[in-house]
């Protein structure tokens, strides 16, 4: 029998072993990407540690949080190796977590399998090794599962406390839950005086706090009362953009069309403007081709693989780089693939079924078709959108699977 503490350590160095193993015989550097977001976070970094200014598509935490050393005097190469440092802790404790969440829904036996399963998920860690927002994301959430799993396991309200105030600040990383933040705010909105009332009601103030300073400084700079402008941008230049090219009869290329050259060339406020009045319209003469875009959006964004994996080279020109280039791209095709099905069906039934199931199995398959259905604004993301929900997979696939057994005993 492994004791208490031994599968914390094994899961640490299997960890270890496979971020090791994956990177070698991939070639996969930890570093600065010149074609992904990575410009863009350390822009952001920069603007607020030395122009005092935020930046209007990265929000203020993740670009404090990138950011840091410069406060120190440490040069960019440093604030971009400590960036990656930050993925690839916010990812082993991802693996904690969720071993954790099982261990105390089911068994540490089981709960160590599970969290196997999710160090073996090719998407979460290729993306530690780009200066990107999604390592530190999924943490977030993964940790504000865990305190509505500990609040509906103890009723303590010290952990919802801290649910909320995690929940407003997981939108200074990336604002794609807003929808469900205030969706969680309205079913305890009843609970509000006891939220208000414990020792960590000072936390959620920070947080409020934050947002807050955050929108007002958006609105001063850009004229707009908003967490980021990102969403105008992504649904403009790719939902929106798909669509116009559907009516128009014409191939799209993200970034290539004329209504992209045009709208990068408008300041953020005239951006937002046009994009709420471009979907307005499209909504009332152009539905059809928006569904059609919507549709393929969704599709595509379901069925690719990660796009960090395919684009890893074989500089060192070893023997065995193409035989796990091409079965990585397979796998993480796969699991992207597989999660997406799986995760739908065990979401839909688990609503459809919502009243022989316990309000955190409703909490994690709500968020799984929220993240599936909002993928749809983007277009070309490989399994980037997905990757939010596998950790909250695996906790739902944990639970099914412990009630089936629990169910044929009895």
């Amino acid at each position: 029998m492994i004791s208490k503490l031994k599968y914390e350590y094994l899961l640490f160095l299997i960890a270890l072993v496979w971020v090791l193993f994956f990177s070698s015989v991939i070639q996969l550097q930890a570093g600065f990407s010149s074609w992904g977001d990575d410009s863009t976070y350390l822009y952001a970094a920069k603007v607020l540690y030395f122009n005092g200014v935020l930046d209007d598509s990265r929000p203020m935490f993740i670009s404090a949080v990138i950011g840091l050393p410069f406060l120190f005097g440490f040069s960019t190469a440093f604030v971009i190796q400590w960036g990656i440092i930050v993925n690839f802790i916010c990812w082993l404790a991802t693996v904690l977590l969720v071993f954790k969440i099982i261990a105390e829904r089911w068994n540490r036996q089981k709960a160590f399998v599970f969290a196997i399963a999710f160090i073996l998920c090719i998407g979460n860690l290729a993306v530690a090794f780009h200066l990107i927002a999604e390592a530190l994301f999924v943490f977030l959430l993964v940790l504000i599962f865990y305190l509505m799993h500990k609040f509906i396991q103890t009723g303590s309200y010290s952990f919802l406390t801290l649910a909320i105030a995690f929940s407003f600040l997981i939108l200074l990383v990336k604002p794609m839950p807003l929808g469900l933040v205030i969706l969680l705010l309205l079913y305890h909105s009843k609970k509000a005086k006891k939220v208000f009332t414990n020792k960590y009601a000072v936390v959620i103030l920070v947080s409020v706090s934050m947002l807050f300073f955050h929108m007002y400084s958006l609105k001063k700079k850009y004229g707009d009362f908003t967490i980021s402008y990102i969403g105008s941008y992504t649904y403009y230049n790719y939902l929106g953009a798909r669509a116009d090219c559907l009516k128009d009869g014409i191939a799209y290329i993200p970034g290539e069309n004329p209504r992209t050259k045009h709208f990068i060339s408008l300041s953020s406020h005239e951006m937002k403007t046009l994009a709420t009045w471009d979907l307005k319209n499209q909504l009332l003469n152009n539905k059809v081709n928006l569904l059609k875009a919507y549709a393929t959006n969704l599709y595509l964004n379901s069925s690719k693989g990660n796009s960090i994996v395919y684009a890893t080279e074989n500089q060192d020109k070893t023997m065995c780089f193409s035989l796990f280039h091409v079965l990585f791209k397979a796998i993480s095709k796969l699991q992207n693939i597989v999660f997406t099905m799986v995760g739908l069906a065990l979401a839909f039934y688990c609503l459809v079924k919502r009243k022989q199931q316990d309000v955190f199995r409703l909490m994690l398959s709500g968020f799984i078709i929220y993240v599936f259905l909002i993928s749809g604004i983007s277009s070309n993301e490989g399994d980037r959108f997905h990757l939010a929900f596998y950790p909250a997979l695996l906790i739902l696939m944990a639970d099914f699977y412990k009630n089936r057994i629990l169910k044929t005993v009895s």
